[in-house]
């Protein structure tokens, strides 16, 4: 869990950044002439491709999860039903 932890971190991280770094970006370039609506350069589309990835990283790392919360007391339980029976007590 503390991987996914540490992952979901970082793919916050970087999504904040690309989100940032996209951002800057409209703003130099509303600032040269309004280029609102226009297509994306190059490098914005890179950059919201990238941006696009984290985001799905965010949500398998988020179900990864929920998965494995989910498994942790079943796991358990049968931990404990195969101590009962290997001990005749189950």
């Amino acid at each position: 869990m503390q991987v996914i932890t540490a992952l979901l971190e970082e793919a916050d991280h970087k999504t904040q950044a690309l989100t940032h770094a996209l951002g800057a970006r409209e703003r130099v370039e509303q600032g040269e002439q309004s280029t609102h609506g226009a297509p994306l350069t190059e490098e914005e589309q890179a950059l919201k491709y990238e941006h696009d990835l984290w985001e799905r990283a965010q949500i398998a790392l988020t179900e990864a999860r929920r998965v494995l919360e989910e498994l942790a007391p079943l796991e358990k339980e049968r931990g404990v039903s195969q101590e009962g029976a290997q001990h005749g007590t189950a």
